[in-house]
Parts: structure tokens; C-alpha cells; sequence
């Protein structure tokens, strides 16, 4: 079940862009993230940057990406939002060619978890990475 984030810690405004900026947003995320095990962050950065790239791929404007860490429950949640909310993912299936579509799929792999919520005028695809045991 998702927990939207209410109030994000944490925006990145993805407009600002021609193409997806991946590593100012892998950047973003490090200095976010900066005080968590560095496998949580690279997790974190290959799952908000695969959901961007299809937000810019398979939607429209306006992207943005949430951050949050919810330390509480050990689970790392990125959102990211785009104004396209009757395209939705399908993991494993690309219009983009045979080699493509596989980013939920390593997503989920990954132990993160994954859906989507849709509103009116916009969709919000997130993830939740949980933290590696101690």
C-alpha cells in the first residue's frame, strides 16, 4: 500500500531541463543522503534516476522528484511526479525497442517496492528502498 509523501524532506524541480539531468541528480541524492550506508544511496540513485528517465521518456511536463528518508521505519522513499496520468508503467515492456522497458524489473530486483498513484492532471511513480539490515 503507499504512503504518499504529504510533505516532501527533500525536491528536485526536473523542468528545468531538455534532457534528464541523471547526474545532478545522482549528485542531489548523494549530498541528500550523505549520512546513510553508501549501498542505500547507490541503490537509491540507480532507482530515482531509471523513474526520472522514463518520466522524460513516457511523459510530459511538469517532472519533479521527492526524496524522503523515513529512518523510523528504515525505508528510503523517492517519487517522481509527471503530468501524463493515463500512461502508466508496464515492467518489462518498452515502445522505445527491444532493449529497453526493463527498469522496473531491476527495481524491483533490487527489494525496493514500487507503484503508482494517479490524480487528475498528473501521476506520481515511487519507490521504497528499505535499509540494509545492521
Amino acid at each position: 500500500m503507499s504512503t504518499p509523501t504529504t510533505r516532501p524532506q527533500h525536491e528536485f524541480r526536473l523542468d528545468d531541463h531538455e534532457t534528464p539531468p541523471l547526474s545532478q541528480v545522482r549528485a542531489w541524492i548523494r549530498a541528500v543522503l550523505a549520512d546513510l550506508d553508501p549501498d542505500l544511496v547507490a541503490d537509491t540513485e540507480l532507482i530515482a534516476t531509471e523513474l526520472a528517465a522514463n518520466a522524460f521518456e513516457h511523459a510530459k511536463a511538469p517532472r519533479l522528484i521527492r526524496l524522503d528518508h523515513r529512518g523510523a521505519v528504515g525505508i528510503v522513499r523517492v517519487e517522481v511526479d509527471d503530468a501524463a496520468p493515463d500512461v502508466l508503467p508496464k515492467p518489462g515492456t518498452s515502445t522505445l525497442g527491444e532493449f529497453r522497458g526493463r527498469g522496473l524489473v531491476l527495481i524491483k530486483s533490487m527489494g525496493a517496492t514500487w507503484g503508482v498513484d494517479r490524480y487528475g492532471d498528473r501521476k506520481t511513480v515511487w519507490a521504497e528502498i528499505p535499509e540494509p539490515p545492521a
